[in-house]
């Protein structure tokens, strides 16, 4: 896939390098244009009560910029929803819908929804919201304000689920597994678990079996794996 616009949807700073770091690094390399939207400030993402929330929105903001230039994003936007308050937001949908007309991109990566016990009530909110977007976003009067102002209607080819129930689709990332820790690790404020070099070594050790284990049965060292929505042949 070369040439094609990418929109990945995620609830906090720092999802997607852990989810699709490596997938995103793919993309850019190949000359596809990768805009992320990140939903929540990541205003409360911290165990430390040193910290206000306010400080670190500005750091979280500085991380993801770090991480950006690592993995040659084009751009972010920030909706700016409060951590762990995102399935109390009904405009999101609405958002969403306005994003993908805006942006027109052929392709949407984001949350699995539907995987079976995860607890994070952000991830939940921002894959329904973001797969319900994109169905709706082809309809003109569900957001009748968008066609109003000349707003046309779009429906991105397909849609790829991260860290999905049941997985169909694997994405080789042993070129780019360096880089998506490089990314991942650039979130300075989520490593509070490491204290020393070896807690470094081991937080990368486990991002490397994390992907060793996607690949182990596809002939890849390192994957990342998804629920391909689309029989399209478009393909990470």
């Amino acid at each position: 896939m070369k040439d094609t616009h990418v929109v990945i949807v995620v609830a906090h700073p720092d999802d997607a390098e852990s989810f699709c770091g490596g997938t995103i690094a793919r993309l850019t390399q190949s000359g596809n244009r990768v805009s992320l939207v990140v939903c929540t400030s990541g205003n409360r993402g911290s165990h430390d009560c040193a910290i206000s929330p306010t400080n670190l929105i500005h750091l979280r903001r500085e991380e993801q910029s770090a991480s950006q230039k690592v993995l040659s994003i084009e751009e972010i936007i920030w909706l700016g929803y409060e951590d762990g308050k995102l399935a109390y937001q009904p405009e999101l949908l609405d958002r969403l819908i306005r994003i993908y007309r805006q942006l027109r991109p052929r392709v949407i990566i984001t949350f699995d929804p539907w995987k079976h016990y995860d607890f994070h009530p952000d991830h939940r909110a921002v894959g329904f919201a973001a797969t319900e977007a994109r169905m709706l976003a082809d309809l003109p009067w569900i957001c009748p304000e968008l066609t109003l102002e000349g707003t046309s209607a779009w429906h991105p080819d397909e849609m790829y689920l991260f860290a999905p129930q049941e997985p169909n689709y694997w994405v080789d990332i042993s070129e780019t597994i360096d880089i998506k820790i490089e990314a991942r690790l650039a979130h300075h404020s989520q490593n509070d678990f490491i204290h020393n070099e070896n807690d470094r070594q081991r937080f990368i050790e486990m991002i490397r079996f994390n992907a060793r284990k996607d690949g182990a049965h596809h002939n890849m060292a390192y994957a990342e794996s998804y629920y391909k929505v689309d029989g399209t042949d478009l393909l990470l």
